[in-house]
């Protein structure tokens, strides 16, 4: 009974693992903008009080990505554009998910939150990640099974440790139960030996007179 709950318990444990492992996570707004650009300014102040707002403050990170100067995060913009099929004019350049937009200006404010909390609850694919680090699933995959091994050898090691400690409590109870009422030494039984007396039959022996001829 014992190891019928340890095993409940642990499998329990390992089950809330895979929950933690695949829960929810903010969308990632991605902001490429450059120094001394006005709607740059204009987007990162939307962006900055939206992140304030009870109802999206839970939905979404915000990532700017500086392209003045910088190559990196300028080829990584190039990139983007190039796989959303986006011929750029200009910054900013805003990539939820999947959705982008070319520009900024207060008329998009309705359709920027709508694209974060679609891409929030269908969990869209991150577009940027995908190019700059290629989310490597087999990391998670790895962790996993290393839980579940985990778990496994832990089940078998108390599975072993519960039996060995049941033996050692059985011979206890053995040991007690002999201390309390001893067995009775079994006398091994004498067997009455028969003893035969033979009878000595004494023959008369006739002493034969001889006749003197």
């Amino acid at each position: 009974m014992k190891i019928i709950k340890r095993f409940i318990m642990i499998f329990a444990i390992l089950a809330m693992l895979p929950m933690g492992v695949f829960a929810k996570e903010k969308v990632n707004v991605y902001l490429f903008k450059r120094e001394g650009c006005g709607f740059c300014a204009n987007a990162l102040t939307f962006f900055n009080s939206l992140g304030e707002d009870e109802e999206y403050k839970d939905y979404f990170n915000l990532v700017t990505k500086e392209v003045l100067n910088n190559k990196v995060n300028s080829e990584l913009m190039e990139k983007t554009a190039k796989k959303l099929g986006v011929s750029l004019s200009g910054v900013p350049f805003i990539v939820i998910g999947a959705t982008h937009f070319e520009g900024y200006a207060n008329t998009f404010d309705d359709q920027i939150k709508a694209a974060i909390k679609n891409a929030y609850e269908k969990e869209s694919e991150d577009i940027v990640a995908s190019i700059t680090e290629k989310k490597d699933t087999s990391a998670t995959t790895i962790v996993i099974l290393i839980a579940v091994v985990a778990g496994v050898a832990f089940l078998i090691y108390m599975a072993k440790d519960t039996q060995s400690n049941e033996v050692i409590e059985e011979s206890k109870e053995e040991i007690v139960e002999e201390k309390v009422s001893p067995k009775k030494k079994t006398q091994p039984k004498k067997t009455a030996s028969k003893t035969t007396t033979k009878k000595t039959t004494t023959k008369a022996s006739s002493t034969k007179k001889t006749k003197k001829k």
